[in-house]
């Protein structure tokens, strides 16, 4: 029997409020994305003009964290938010931002939307499937045991090949992906890698994409991606998902894009990620919302009073928190 979680209701004067926030912009995203591949590609620029080994190992940290970027900003094309025009919101999003990831608009767009419909139902959410996989459908019973397994061998890279054979098989071999968007991801990627061979750049192609894509960027999307549900496989939409606050940098690197706010966004999906923050101020006006999973930092709460992520993760629902935001 499929899942419903326990719809979440806020006083009408709280609607209003935040009714404002679902008008979609295009100037946000277009800066956003801009400064995404400035960053990218400043730093690979950096690097290979100082060629310092320091620095390569902070441009690939950088790199791997625009690469979670897009994989944010392909949420919101998704939610149809990335810009105003249908047309540029699927073929900015494919060119700029899925296809450099090896990321399919469709595919994406098709789990994504099975995601929100059937949150934490184990038949039919792709993401709670994952989550079992792995064994973050439930609260970590043993806190070591859950280091080891999602915080050290991650950062070891154990869980790369099974996140790279998920990655081809729902991207590359999708039978439901348009031929149109096959060839045009595969003629970008033909002339990306046929203009590196010719002007003699292929070295830094894989410098500064494919060692990024298949290190820094699998262990920052790993982290995000279980700081968004992990052990949270409740019956409500309150307590399904959680908001992840913290330092600057570390929002920047793990949830780029107002990806942190994601309680809110499964609340309200239509509203677009730069307004997130305004509609969470409004939100903690209830009482409920107030009481959610909201975390302060990710491994050790900067915050004293509050969980971190993992602190989260590691307790059972059933006890009490130790603040709220």
């Amino acid at each position: 029997m499929a899942k419903k979680l326990e719809k979440a209701v806020f006083p009408r004067d709280i609607k209003n409020e935040w009714k404002p926030l679902y008008k979609k912009k295009n100037y946000p995203n277009i800066i956003g994305l801009s400064l995404d591949w400035l960053v990218i590609f400043g730093s690979a620029y950096l690097t290979i003009y100082t060629g310092n080994l320091l620095l390569y190992i902070i441009s690939i940290i950088l790199i791997g964290s625009r690469m979670r970027a897009f994989d944010n900003l392909m949420h919101e094309a998704c939610h149809f938010s990335l810009f105003t025009s249908k047309f540029y919101n699927k073929w900015i999003a494919c060119i700029f931002v899925a296809f450099p990831i090896f990321t399919s608009y469709t595919a994406y767009c098709d789990s994504h939307f099975q995601h929100h419909r059937n949150l934490w139902d184990e038949e039919n959410d792709p993401d709670t499937k994952r989550y079992r996989i792995v064994g973050l459908d439930k609260p970590q019973e043993d806190t070591r045991k859950f280091i080891k397994n999602h915080i050290v061998k991650v950062l070891f890279l154990f869980h790369v090949p099974k996140y790279i054979l998920g990655t081809v098989s729902a991207n590359l071999y999708n039978k439901d992906i348009p031929k149109t968007e096959l060839w045009t991801r595969n003629i970008l990627w033909l002339g990306i890698i046929v203009t590196f061979i010719i002007f003699d750049f292929w070295m830094y192609l894989i410098l500064f994409w494919f060692i990024p894509m298949l290190t820094t960027f699998q262990i920052i999307r790993y982290w995000a991606e279980m700081a968004e549900h992990s052990g949270l496989n409740n019956d409500t939409e309150l307590t399904a998902s959680r908001n992840t606050f913290g330092m600057p940098w570390t929002i920047f690197l793990f949830h780029p894009h107002h990806d942190n706010y994601h309680l809110v966004h499964h609340l309200f999906p239509a509203i677009p990620h730069y307004n997130l923050k305004k509609a969470h101020t409004i939100l903690m006006k209830n009482e409920k919302y107030r009481e959610a999973h909201h975390c302060i930092g990710f491994f050790k709460t900067t915050l004293p009073g509050f969980y971190s992520v993992v602190k989260d993760i590691c307790t059972p629902n059933h006890k009490s928190k130790e603040g709220e935001l």
